[in-house]
């Protein structure tokens, strides 16, 4: 966080010293990471938090409303520096191209060193992975304002700080995008996207002793955490001890095959013979 501060009022005055406006979005970017690691601090102290009779499934979820939160920040910034860019691009003015680089390479260095510190913990959380895609995406925007910075010096094309800064737009929303796509998801209880439920079924049905699998549900509560509900038949001559067992191996391979770990299974039992209508209903009488 003390980073993206720094970067982003580092860039914003040189922004108004150099008169960028790749640089002013390079700022702006950088300043939403600084909400963007506030928010994912903030949800990842709250989701620690135990679980309660009324909030059985704990904290886990102000994990992605923070990540869409992120989302909707991002998707904000991006419209309000199209329309800069916009405005930048009808009246075109001088850039200082030599302050833009020197700014520009102390921002991409200040990028770098964020995305070092978030890339490992983003691997595992959704919510931290907003804030590295927030950091990946300042890092190539970064990198645009040098090249651009460089380019002016050497043609006075001032017209590519506008294109740098309609790079950045683009990049912010990609980044927005992700966000707000994998946590509608979440939201919505989808299925996970590397877990197919029906790979899931066969790999319960094909457990001995299960006859169908049916009413399965898998959903995500948050990043890594997958939850999974289901039916599965048995024959009717199955003991309770023996349905129990068959939970247990079923509940064991959706842990190691498929990393749920929340699994909650109804055993229904199915007869071997079906009774016809007639042997248990009652005689008419004459």
């Amino acid at each position: 966080m003390g980073l993206a501060l720094i970067a982003s009022a580092v860039e914003g005055v040189g922004s108004w010293l150099s008169g960028s406006l790749a640089l002013l979005s390079d700022a702006g970017h950088v300043g939403t990471d600084a909400i963007a690691l506030g928010l994912s601090l903030w949800a990842v102290r709250v989701s620690g938090r135990p679980h309660t009779p009324r909030m059985s499934f704990g904290y886990h979820r102000t994990e992605v409303l923070a990540a869409l939160t992120n989302g909707i920040l991002l998707v904000v910034l991006a419209a309000f520096l199209a329309w800069r860019a916009y405005g930048r691009y009808v009246v075109s003015e001088p850039v200082q191209g030599g302050v833009m680089l020197l700014v520009g390479a102390a921002g991409l260095a200040a990028n770098l060193a964020m995305l070092l510190l978030l890339r490992g913990w983003s691997k595992r959380n959704i919510n931290i992975r907003g804030a590295f895609l927030h950091a990946y995406g300042d890092t190539l925007g970064s990198v645009g304002v040098v090249t651009a910075a460089v380019l002016i010096q050497m043609t006075t094309l001032y017209v590519l700080d506008v294109f740098v800064a309609l790079f950045i737009v683009a990049l912010i929303l990609l980044s927005a995008g992700r966000l707000l796509r994998e946590g509608a998801r979440i939201l919505l209880e989808a299925s996970p996207a590397g877990l197919r439920p029906e790979e899931i079924a066969q790999a319960i049905a094909a457990i001995p002793g299960i006859r169908g699998v049916h009413d399965l549900h898998v959903w995500t509560l948050t990043s890594g955490l997958h939850a999974l509900t289901g039916h599965v038949i048995v024959a009717g001559d199955t003991t309770v001890q023996e349905a129990s067992r068959l939970v247990d191996t079923i509940q064991s391979r959706l842990r190691e095959g498929f990393g749920i770990d929340h699994a909650t299974l109804q055993v229904d039992s199915l007869e071997d013979e079906m009774i016809r209508p007639s042997d248990v209903a009652p005689r008419r009488l004459p």
